[in-house]
């Protein structure tokens, strides 16, 4: 498998202006200005711990990502130059494990890595996260949804969708996107 999340976080990176932001054209043909956080890289070790006290082996381009950056906060939302959140903030490991204690409806087979503005978190699937390619769940308040995807693929199309929740675009044809918003 090739993994390709650092060259689509180099891309993204390179479209930033020196504070971390820039415009982006959202739906409907609004324009947004966003900002976009990078965390410090975590090293093997602090993964190598992370997956003994979960019991589970992470999938390689989730580990790409880790090694590159801890965390990280995309297309947070700016208005009138302060944030005001929304985005995808990708969590740190320790930030994953704090998660893990609080979140109600988590069932154990799932580590939490991402949450998304409209309060749902991205989900690793553990018993899919070192056999199957495809092993990620979204949790949307109490609903579990499948996404049939990576970590690497949705991060992929996340930052070329600008943000928008392209895994529900495919639920609105041009007859019901005109009757639901």
């Amino acid at each position: 498998m090739t993994v390709f999340i650092e060259k689509t976080l180099e891309g993204l990176k390179e479209l930033l202006d020196e504070r971390g932001q820039m415009k982006i054209l959202g739906k409907e043909g609004t324009l947004n200005e966003v900002e976009c956080q990078f965390f410090a890289r975590a090293t093997d070790q602090e993964i190598t711990e992370f997956e003994k006290k979960l019991n589970v082996t992470l999938p390689e381009d989730y580990r790409v990502f880790l090694k590159t950056h801890n965390g990280a906060r995309i297309y947070d939302v700016m208005i009138y130059g302060s944030n005001v959140g929304g985005g995808l903030h990708i969590l740190s490991l320790k930030e994953i494990y704090e998660s893990m204690q609080t979140i109600a409806l988590l069932k154990p087979t799932f580590i939490p890595v991402a949450h998304l503005l409209d309060g749902c978190y991205l989900l690793i699937d553990k018993t899919k996260a070192s056999t199957d390619p495809n092993y990620l769940w979204l949790l949307n308040q109490t609903e579990y949804e499948f996404l049939n995807l990576n970590f690497e693929l949705f991060v992929d199309r996340y930052i070329v969708s600008q943000g928008a929740n392209f895994w529900k675009w495919n639920l609105y044809s041009a007859e019901n996107y005109y009757r639901t918003n």
